[in-house]
């Protein structure tokens, strides 16, 4: 549900009601100027051209704690985001991280976001690298350049997609972590 307003200028403008799932109040991308395909084409060399492509929308940050814990390492799924239930088309902007509290923490622990398809025996995709979270305590990871790509085939979330959010610990005995992850994205039209 939404309500419509038309300013002197003419451009409709629809801000939609606050979304239960994430109690954000966001405008419809329909709305803003975005581009429907946000892919690029190659020039020739050479060429004296541009090709270039603007989308507007609304950054929002998605933030969540996790505690991760096992003995002898593990892979651990955190599907609590968005479990087939993503409200909205949203492309991921950037991602990164702080350690909260780590215990015996190793060199190959790693976070990495991943987009799921939605379908029953769900599919994912990775969305970033597998990102170091070798910090020490109240240390951020993942805004180094290099260390947290954005694949930008798989950034955008479809509606009744999932999000999730692995983390892998290392073969320890005594393992533990806790990280907050921090998602920054925009709700957008185009598949990219």
């Amino acid at each position: 549900m939404a309500f419509n307003v038309t300013r002197q200028h003419g451009r409709d403008l629809e801000v939609e009601q606050i979304d239960i799932l994430t109690g954000l109040m966001l405008q419809d991308p329909v709305n803003q100027t975005q581009q429907e395909d946000m892919g690029g084409t190659a020039l020739a060399a050479n060429a004296d051209a541009i090709n270039g492509k603007t989308s507007f929308g609304t950054p929002f940050i998605i933030e969540t704690m996790l505690n991760a814990e096992e003995t002898g390492g593990a892979t651990l799924n955190y599907d609590g985001i968005f479990s087939k239930n993503c409200p909205y088309k949203m492309k991921v902007l950037m991602v990164w991280g702080i350690v909260l509290d780590e215990t015996g923490t190793m060199s190959t622990d790693t976070v990495q976001l991943f987009r799921g398809d939605g379908a029953g025996s769900e599919a994912f995709t990775a969305i970033t690298d597998a990102i170091s979270c070798n910090v020490n305590d109240d240390d951020l990871f993942g805004l180094v350049a290099g260390t947290s790509q954005i694949d930008q085939d798989a950034c955008v979330i479809d509606a009744d997609e999932s999000l999730r959010i692995q983390v892998v610990l290392a073969n320890s005995s005594n393992h533990e972590i806790t990280v907050k992850v921090f998602i920054m994205a925009m709700r957008c039209v185009a598949d990219e």
